[in-house]
């Protein structure tokens, strides 16, 4: 889940970054399957000028300049993100990245053909006006897309954890800022924004339990940090993860939560 969006996520300290970063180039892999339909579905490969707003670590920018012949745009609100993203994006000569704001986008009206984010709206302050600007820089007739946005209100889990549970659905995100339930705001803030649209869930495939395991060894300080963070003290931590992993060892465990998409039509 591409988390960088807004300049919240600051280089507090050099290790915390780079490992926020690893997570990001984690979960970009793991949805690929997920998202690359989508830009698909809305054109990328015809698309002239190609805007990703909020764009991050430019993992996500890639797998769109790699599907299209034409000019891809990225923006972020982290000169740190940026710099990050410069270095991942070195080799591509048909992307261009901008520090700026994506709820006031530095961009004319009616600019590109395709405009997208990926889990920017669940970190906007404001997220209508992202959504509204977004809209205002695409063409007549192109497409906005907000390729995924998760609902912990619908996330499934088991076995439970009556400590652990309400953090990872949803109270980690509102602690650092997020709506947590901006997935099931989708359609409200896209028709809001003038766009004719359509919503659907990306994820409809639910994980094996050795997916779970490989995902949560590798981004394990960072859900270990969450729970640190929420108040937990080690041994709860540490019970918790015991019985985590012996679950998923059993192939018991189940995890799932919805994460949206969607895809706003600019008819005027």
């Amino acid at each position: 889940m591409n988390q960088s969006k807004p300049s919240r996520f600051k280089k507090d300290s050099n290790n915390e970054f780079q490992e926020f970063v690893q997570k990001l180039h984690l979960q970009a892999i793991e949805t690929a399957e997920e998202r690359i339909p989508l830009y698909l579905k809305v054109g990328v490969k015809d698309a002239n000028m190609i805007l990703d707003a909020g764009c991050g670590s430019g993992i996500v920018t890639r797998d769109i300049a790699n599907l299209t012949p034409g000019t891809v745009t990225g923006i972020d609100a982290s000169k740190d993100m940026i710099d990050v993203a410069k270095h991942v994006l070195i080799d591509y000569k048909n992307v261009n990245l901008k520090v700026g704001s994506a709820d006031k986008l530095p961009f004319k009206d009616n600019c590109f053909d395709i405009t997208i984010c990926n889990l920017l709206l669940m970190w906007a302050q404001q997220p209508q006006k992202v959504v509204n600007e977004m809209a205002r820089v695409t063409k007549k007739n192109g497409m906005v897309l907000a390729s995924l946005e998760p609902d912990y209100g619908g996330k499934l889990h088991y076995p439970e954890n009556q400590k652990v549970d309400p953090i990872f659905a949803g109270q980690a995100i509102i602690d650092k800022g997020g709506d947590p339930h901006i997935g099931r705001k989708l359609r409200f803030l896209f028709v809001k924004a003038g766009l004719k649209t359509e919503i659907g869930i990306g994820n409809n495939r639910i994980w094996s339990c050795e997916e779970d395991k490989a995902y949560y060894q590798h981004a394990r300080d960072f859900y270990i940090r969450a729970l640190q963070n929420a108040g937990l003290n080690q041994k709860d931590i540490d019970d918790w993860e015991y019985h985590y992993l012996k679950s998923l060892d059993m192939g018991i465990q189940l995890n799932f939560f919805p994460q949206f998409y969607a895809i706003g039509k600019k008819i005027r």
